[in-house]
């Protein structure tokens, strides 16, 4: 497996690569508040049920929530930088163009299961709609609210991975080497 941080990723100082760190940094900040969010919400629930006997009610619900938007959010800023987990049994023992040519697979395989996710969290948002659910807990939230995170998310994963395919070709072009 590839160690965390590829170099590879973060390398390029191309307008792609520009446009992607200012996109990822962006929603990778807002994936952070909702960190710090959760931390605030947990903390504030576990004083009030344990020490004052009054929880927090929705807290777990609203945690939950919030979970799924960081991860969705965060996932994209993750697979800019390289911090996602890739298995590299057999791109390792390639040489630099066989290397080269599997990265852009990745890139199109991870555009591809955006597309995926893009396209069930729509139709997953539009049933939501359609029938008027709402979330059983205390908060009462309309579900296609939160499941709004999958379109979201799909959208920067596959913008992430599109641009950091047109930064690897373009410096292909360019330079003609692999990175």
């Amino acid at each position: 497996m590839t160690t965390p941080r590829d170099p590879r990723a973060t390398a390029s100082k191309g307008a792609a690569a520009r446009l992607a760190k200012w996109i990822g940094l962006g929603f990778g900040a807002l994936a952070a508040l909702m960190i710090l969010a959760v931390l605030i919400l947990t903390a504030a629930n576990v004083i009030g049920r344990y020490f004052l006997s009054a929880p927090l009610r929705g807290a777990e619900e609203a945690t939950g929530y919030l979970v799924v938007g960081m991860v969705m959010l965060g996932a994209a800023e993750a697979y800019r930088r390289g911090d996602h987990i890739r298995i590299d049994l057999l791109s390792e023992r390639l040489g630099p163009a066989g290397q080269w040519w599997v990265e852009q697979l990745s890139h199109l395989a991870v555009i591809g299961f955006a597309a995926v996710l893009m396209w069930t969290g729509w139709h997953t948002v539009a049933f939501s709609r359609m029938f008027g659910a709402y979330s059983p807990g205390y908060l009462q939230v309309p579900l296609w609210i939160p499941q709004t995170a999958l379109i979201a998310g799909g959208a920067l994963l596959a913008t992430m991975a599109a641009l950091r395919l047109l930064d690897d070709v373009h410096r292909k072009i360019t330079h003609g080497a692999p990175r």
